[in-house]
């Protein structure tokens, strides 16, 4: 898994947050286990936007509108009840929390150890390959942001719909 002739790359991809991943990446190799991410409990896929994982996110938020349509469906077919529907929408809002916050860690760095095979296997000159590590790794605030944006505007969206 991390060997001293990767853990430059690790390093390079992981950049401010080298020390914590690669920490999380020893850590899993003697115990067989990631800690909880306390910021992905909290910002969840903002915290991915952040983390550039972006396929974890489209697959999050689609899980996340089958839910809710299915809740809804249940609560137009008078299966279950407004007051029920509203206690099964925060208890998801915790459990997605705590799931987000349990995998995120893991997530990250099997997406980190793909992201440095996939260059290192395609890529042969040294410059070229800590460049591309360089791009591909990291953080992005434009990521989240851009998130923040789509999703309020999914929201106002849907609010004008309803007062159609």
């Amino acid at each position: 898994m991390l060997t001293e002739d990767n853990k430059e790359l690790y390093e390079q991809y992981f950049q401010k947050n080298s020390d914590y991943y690669i920490d999380q990446m020893e850590s899993y190799k003697e115990r067989g286990r990631y800690s909880f991410s306390v910021a992905a409990f909290f910002l969840g896929i903002f915290w991915m936007a952040y983390r550039k994982m972006y396929l974890y996110i489209l697959i999050i938020i689609g899980i996340i509108y089958a839910e809710t349509f299915i809740e809804e469906l249940l609560l137009n077919l008078n299966i279950i009840s407004s007051n029920t529907y509203e206690i099964i929408d925060k208890l998801s809002m915790l459990v997605w929390g705590i799931v987000i916050g349990s995998i995120s860690n893991r997530l990250y760095i099997s997406k980190s150890q793909k992201t440095i095979q996939k260059i290192l296997e395609e890529n042969s000159k040294e410059d070229q390959v800590n460049d591309l590590i360089s791009r591909k790794g990291g953080t992005s605030w434009i990521a989240p942001i851009l998130l923040l944006i789509v999703l309020v505007s999914f929201v106002l969206l849907s609010l004008l719909l309803d007062g159609i």
